[in-house]
């Protein structure tokens, strides 16, 4: 394929070469990858050929369809719900006078561009994406320019944004009523109706016919525009290379009543998703309705949703187009709209249990389910053995007392400071690598521990004598469960606001927001290894396959072939090699210059999904328990570890002295004084360095990063109580509520010098 001098024949062939690439990708998806392969290896090895994703970009960018939908999102609707199958002419150039009849010429080059580049990318690592390799054969580099790629995600935002926000008309117009006036509308839920306009479509049974292409639907492209932004956009997470704030399409929205707007379309998707019924669709008299099928279900339910949550979907799919703060907020309302629900109301623990008094036949067993009691150093585990089969009813309050080796309880501060201090002790105990559930990166990050199981059955043979399938399989439900709980964990401190320091691998927190999202079925199916987030597991493993890939001579000098080996450990310090095939007949299949990529390809899947999928599916499993995986997909994993620990920008010591509770001789009178000790500690707070603020912050709430709403948000409030007025006293603190016990110092010296001693030792913690 020639870039240059390109002949009206040789654009007819690309054309066709298009169309038949496509069909062959809809008829066969199980050999998809293989398809894409050989259009990747498709350009002949001469002098001036170039790389196949180079080629249709060049040729997609200069179409009508691609020049039109950059300059303005609307134009999408028009394009993509042309019903007129191409004929096998020339793609008219820009240049033309005459006005076209169609656009499927454009979009079958657009689309197989975006099939190659999707990828691509899945195989091509920062370096190279960024136009940083000192390659060789810089002809069939398969990086684009970084001005290209800017213009690409303009194009994709803006076709994404019509596909989502305008799915009513672009419905209609591909599924036309055949009775408008019999069209049941979702407004019917509410009164008045005011935020719904838009009916629920009642689609026919037509070919599907989208962009003028039979058999393209319009999922499949929601599906490739989605990916692809995704995958551009975690890169760009990653190592910023677009201007600021070029992912942002806040002018599209009405931002003043956004927020307002997203929730009303939540208690819509409740009540759709809730309905035990599925209003008929109209169908032909062949193809009756079956209420019987539940995929038709599904179908029916996701397309009421998609014209009726056109916000939603914005933010489920693409919600780097809306500021972070603002998802943050939405965030914090569906939960507390949650916790309404859930809690009748009574936001107020002490209230809660109250109701539960009044309105429960059995209350104080009822009660009991919410209390545990509690031992030190086995948090953990006393908190699986009494809190696992609550399942979602861990969302309520609950009630801890812990006790210590003698079971004499100990002092503790209700309202909520218990339940925090419990939450942070089982994060702290659980996910500390030396208990096997959870491994650590070359960063420190955490991620499940990819042998666990593996291991959990080679030690059951070692060292059980019960060696039957029922005892085995019980071992490993018990372990799964474990990491269930500990997801659930995780989504009562997202719940109720407790920031945790805890960090994960990015890879990880990529898998949270596709979990189980209505666009994906049940499981991580939405997550798709490659190569990049194969660095965030092993840096080795990453640099061996990059230089696998680059390798210049004959690959099958090294030896390969498609097997991965594991080294599980044992009981008894040894371990044992245990192989897995990448493919069937792996062992048998040698790695050549040829199928490297493919080898690549597998080994990342296995690494980052096959080979943790069991541990890591059940720790989602947990987490979607308490917080729906829809709220999490609003964020990318650099996002959603802000939402886990709290923000990483330095400490604004006003929004916490403006947000700060006193106690004590320190309660702010009458006068509206603070104390002269309180002025001292913020004078001294102000002086110190970042890092010092930041310890003072661990120090005192259990996590260093300040709430991503501010300090007003963090839960329960800081607080600064006196400590008496013996000035040889170092402050003390009561994490559990955030609290600060800080003696009456009467010298600025002293009170800095005593506070910064207390933080860098970790002394003075206590529950008095």
């Amino acid at each position: 394929m020639q870039s240059d001098g390109q002949t009206e024949d040789e654009a007819s062939r690309s054309n066709e070469l298009a169309g038949y690439a496509l069909t062959l990708l809809r008829v066969f998806p199980q050999h998809a990858d293989d398809i894409r392969m050989w259009m990747y290896l498709g350009p002949t090895r001469t002098e001036r050929s170039v790389s196949a994703v180079a080629y249709f970009w060049k040729q997609a960018k200069e179409t009508r369809v691609f020049h039109a939908i950059c300059r303005e999102p609307k134009e999408a609707i028009a394009l993509l719900t042309s019903n007129k199958s191409a004929d096998t002419s020339t793609r008219q150039p820009l240049s033309s006078s005459q006005p076209p009849n169609n656009h499927a010429d454009d979009w079958r080059i657009i689309m197989i561009f975006f099939e190659l580049y999707t990828f691509v990318l899945k195989l091509m690592d920062d370096e190279e994406f960024l136009g940083h390799t000192n390659s060789d054969n810089r002809a069939r580099s398969n990086a684009l320019p970084l001005d290209a790629v800017q213009s690409l995600t303009v194009f994709l935002k803006n076709l994404g944004f019509a596909m989502y926000y305008h799915a009513p008309q672009i419905s209609e117009a591909l599924n036309p009523s055949r009775d408008a006036a019999s069209t049941p509308s979702i407004s019917r839920h509410f009164a008045g109706g005011g935020v719904w306009s838009e009916p629920t479509l009642i689609p026919s049974h037509r070919p599907v016919v989208v962009g003028g292409i039979r058999g393209m639907s319009i999922d499949y492209v929601k599906g490739l525009v989605t990916g692809l932004l995704r995958a551009i956009y975690e890169r760009d997470s990653r190592r910023k290379f677009l201007p600021k704030g070029h992912w942002l399409m806040t002018a599209r929205f009405d931002m003043s009543n956004f927020i307002t707007a997203v929730v009303a379309e939540e208690e819509v998707r409740h009540l759709i998703e809730g309905e035990d019924y599925t209003e008929k669709i109209v169908e032909d008299e062949d193809d009756g309705y079956d209420d019987s099928n539940p995929s038709k279900v599904v179908s029916n339910q996701k397309r009421r949703l998609e014209t009726v949550t056109p916000r939603l979907e914005i933010l489920q799919n693409m919600p780097y187009i809306i500021p972070f703060e603002t998802r943050v907020e939405i965030f914090r309302e569906f939960v507390s709209i949650d916790m309404h629900k859930r809690r009748h109301g009574f936001s107020d623990p002490d209230m809660w249990r109250q109701s539960v008094m009044m309105r429960s036949e059995d209350p104080r067993q009822e009660l009991m389910r919410h209390h545990a009691k509690i031992r030190r150093q086995h948090e953990f585990d006393d908190a699986y053995d009494q809190f696992y089969d609550m399942g979602d009813k861990l969302k309520e309050p609950i009630q801890i007392t812990f006790v210590d080796e003698f079971d004499i309880v100990e002092a503790g501060i209700d309202g909520g400071g218990v339940t925090k201090e419990f939450l942070t002790s089982i994060t702290s105990e659980a996910f500390n690598p030396e208990m096997g559930l959870f491994k650590t990166n070359s960063q420190h990050l955490l991620y499940p521990n990819p042998s666990k199981i593996d291991s959990l059955v080679a030690n059951y043979h070692l060292t059980c004598a019960d060696l039957s399938n029922h005892s085995l399989k019980a071992a490993s439900t018990g372990l799964l469960q474990r990491y269930e709980f500990l997801g659930r964990i995780v989504g009562k401190c997202l719940y109720e606001g407790i920031l945790i320091d805890v960090g994960f691998a990015g890879f990880f927190l990529i898998k949270w927001a596709l979990f189980g999202g209505h666009n994906h079925a049940a499981g991580e199916s939405g997550y798709r290894a490659n190569i990049n987030d194969l660095r965030d597991l092993d840096e080795e493993l990453y640099q061996g396959l990059l230089t696998l890939k680059n390798y210049p001579g004959n690959v099958e000098d090294m030896g390969l072939t498609f097997t991965v080996t594991d080294e599980v450990p044992l009981y008894d310090g040894r371990s044992r090699a245990v192989e897995h095939d990448l493919i069937p007949n792996g062992s048998n299949t040698a790695v050549t210059n040829e199928n490297r990529l493919v080898y690549i390809s597998r080994m990342a899947r296995y690494r980052l999904q096959t080979q943790s999928q069991r541990q890591t599916h059940a720790f989602l499993k947990g987490l979607s328990t308490i917080i729906q995986p829809s709220w999490l997909s609003m964020f990318n994993q650099s996002e959603l570890q802000t939402l886990i620990g709290g923000a990483a920008s330095s400490i604004d010591v006003q929004d916490l002295r403006r947000s700060t509770l006193y106690g004590g001789v320190y309660v702010i009178g009458d006068d509206q004084q603070e104390h002269p000790t309180i002025k001292m500690f913020w004078r001294v707070l102000e002086g110190m360095e970042d890092e010092d603020r930041r310890k003072l912050l661990k120090f005192v709430t259990s996590t260093p990063r300040a709430p991503l709403l501010g300090f007003g948000s963090l839960n329960p409030k800081f607080s600064i109580r006196d400590a008496g007025d013996d000035e040889a006293r170092i402050p003390t603190t009561s994490t559990c509520v955030n609290l600060l016990k800080l003696p009456r110092y009467t010298s600025e010296s002293k009170l800095r010098d005593k506070l910064l001693y207390a933080v860098n030792s970790g002394a003075g913690f206590d529950l008095s």
